[in-house]
């Protein structure tokens, strides 16, 4: 097992003040357990047939959009956390029913609307998961800095961490430039485009706008092989060469990469820590890279260094995958004496 002092990093972490925001979803998990051509000829016979019903597929309803699985993670593993959001009034009462046992508290405002997704999982090559999401918004896209309250400002001011997830379109590229013009210089900023793919035309403000922000960086960039590529303006690099591209254009930023078998960080133009990932048995395919997001930031905030750091996210993430639900301090540090690496 590798060397992680369990005992301080538990001692330590409730110290650690969070703020997520700004996307949370009603999640509709549908997993019809048939394989994906099974599942795409029995939608086409329903659909012929003029509609009906595919019998047995287990639904589950969770908690999600990459803020609200980031910060039910952290908390989970013991930070003061606080979850920062527009939604509805039904999407509060949720909020609050599914991440305060948690010990996430909540700031939302009650005056959008409720983003939600249907989430099919579905068996992949290699025993492996995939997903795949028909969401809506609602309000996340129109979540401006103009949205924040006082008291929202007031805590994000007050945090140690601020988490910025789903930061792509033009509104919430503004929220999160507002945020690095507002917040303390010694305030660690972390940021998840997630997916870049719609807005591969925006590049270069992102770039600009958040990455060569004026006043205060973002100090850690969190991303897949696919969102780096982007990011790097360049689809033809490896996901280690987007990296390496990255960190010598933002040589002051901490990116750090999270793929199946491996993540990765570079700083300063060059590599500095790579670890290899868990051998598990996949069950679970959504929320492991938000689950990777907060355990990097739960152990590098609390003093572990950039290897322990991405060897614990990497474990955060598998426990989320094999389980389906975040890990306690405890769950992980017995899930790391059992579960072997990756070859």
């Amino acid at each position: 097992m590798p060397d992680i002092d369990f005992k301080r990093v538990q001692s330590e972490i409730k110290d650690l003040s969070v703020s997520v925001l700004p996307d949370f979803y009603l999640d509709v998990l549908i997993e019809p357990h048939m394989p994906f051509d099974e599942l795409i000829f029995e939608m086409k016979t329903v659909y012929e047939r003029g509609g009906g019903n595919i019998i047995n597929p287990v639904v589950r309803y969770i908690p999600g959009g990459n803020g609200g699985n980031v910060a039910k993670t952290i908390a989970k593993l013991g930070a003061s956390t606080t979850f920062i959001a527009e939604t509805s009034d039904l999407g509060v009462i949720l909020l609050k029913h599914f991440l305060t046992p948690l010990g996430v508290k909540i700031q939302a405002n009650a005056t959008g609307i409720m983003a939600s997704s249907a989430i099919f999982e579905l068996s992949s090559e290699g025993g492996n998961k995939a997903n795949i999401m028909f969401s809506s918004s609602g309000s996340i896209a129109s979540f401006s800095s103009k949205k924040l309250t006082e008291d929202q400002w007031e805590t994000l001011r007050q945090s140690s961490v601020i988490a910025i997830t789903n930061a792509q379109n033009l509104v919430l590229e503004d929220l999160a430039e507002k945020i690095l013009d507002t917040v303390p210089k010694e305030t660690v900023v972390s940021i998840d485009f997630s997916d870049l793919t719609p807005h591969k035309k925006r590049i270069d403000g992102f770039r600009q706008r958040l990455l060569k922000h004026p006043k205060n960086l973002p100090k850690l960039i969190v991303g897949n092989e696919n969102e780096f590529c982007i990011l790097a303006k360049d689809p033809n690099l490896t996901p280690q060469e987007a990296g390496l591209s990255l960190s010598s254009d933002f040589p002051e930023i901490l990116f750090a990469l999270h793929m199946v078998d491996c993540s990765y960080l570079w700083l300063g133009g060059k590599m500095i820590a790579s670890q290899n990932c868990y051998e598990i048995d996949v069950q679970f395919a959504t929320g492991a890279g938000d689950a990777w997001h907060a355990g990097f930031i739960a152990g590098w905030q609390n003093g572990l260094s950039y290897e322990k750091s991405l060897l614990f996210a990497n474990a955060v993430a598998a426990f989320q995958l094999s389980k389906g639900i975040p890990g306690s301090l405890s769950d992980i540090e017995a899930f790391m004496k059992n579960i072997p690496f990756k070859n």
